[in-house]
């Protein structure tokens, strides 16, 4: 296939998708439900997308798949009643505060890879964020603008809202929504993180040995931007979760040329 053919492909999966709004679940429970969902596909011949979006309760650290728990002070985190848990996806670490987050899983076939979902995703979920924010200064990425120089810096690489990588979300240079996947043979999970509000931003204090939390927690909040920022308002994580629902219904069908 065209690489429109895949993009079309990929929108006229996107508006038949499952979604599920799935409300706030401990940190264990929400890595289990999103795990489940490569199940359901790898064990039936559905070619659904299924999308999930939900929130924690309580508070969660997570980590990335090959990042040491080492890194964590658990004793703090336990104290503050902040779970800690690992995600099936690559990524760095993110405390899950005043977020919404989706899990996308698809079977990927005739050509579409993941590295083509990334894109469409971010791409759709940009146009429309763009438009109910009222931020037609949202955009995606199509460079890693800091990413390399940030990689290996200590302790910031542990930190998935110190950088931005290639198609994430950016207002006016700064990371609104970090993503990570992850492939089950020919099923890709595909997750992420859209900042509501302030409470991401306080990761640092709850990292081992970190030499100044608040310094690096004043980076994470000038590095990174929220939607209550963003649009000078609160979204709950139900009601902009019922929008995205709503948008995707009517995802936009471009016809390949």
């Amino acid at each position: 296939m065209t690489f429109d053919e895949l993009r079309y492909q990929f929108f006229q999966q996107l508006r038949s998708a499952q979604v599920q709004l799935d409300g706030s679940h401990p940190g264990r429970e929400n890595m289990r439900r999103d795990v489940l969902l490569t199940e359901r596909l790898s064990d039936s011949d559905d070619s659904r997308m299924l999308i999930r979006f939900y929130s924690w309760q309580p508070w969660c650290i997570s980590l990335g798949a090959n990042q040491p728990e080492e890194d964590v002070d658990q004793a703090r985190a336990d104290a503050d009643g902040i779970e800690l848990v690992r995600r099936p996806t690559g990524g760095r670490a993110i405390l899950h505060a005043r977020e919404l987050t989706y899990a996308l899983a698809l079977r990927l076939r005739d050509g579409l890879t993941q590295a083509h979902v990334y894109r469409f995703w971010h791409e759709w979920l940009c146009s429309v964020l763009a438009r109910v924010l009222g931020a037609p200064d949202l955009v995606y990425a199509r460079t890693q603008p800091d990413f390399p120089f940030l990689l290996h810096r200590e302790p910031t690489r542990w930190l998935c809202f110190a950088s931005s990588a290639r198609y994430e979300l950016l207002w006016r240079g700064r990371k609104v929504l970090g993503s990570a996947q992850r492939l089950y043979g020919d099923i890709l999970l595909q997750h992420g993180s859209l900042l509501l509000d302030e409470g991401h931003e306080r990761l640092p204090y709850y990292l081992r040995d970190c030499p100044n939390p608040e310094s690096l927690s004043e980076y994470l909040r000038q590095r990174s931007a929220t939607c209550a920022e963003i649009a000078g308002r609160h979204f709950s994580a139900e009601e902009l979760a019922s929008r995205l629902a709503d948008e995707i219904r009517c995802a936009e069908l471009i016809a390949p040329q």
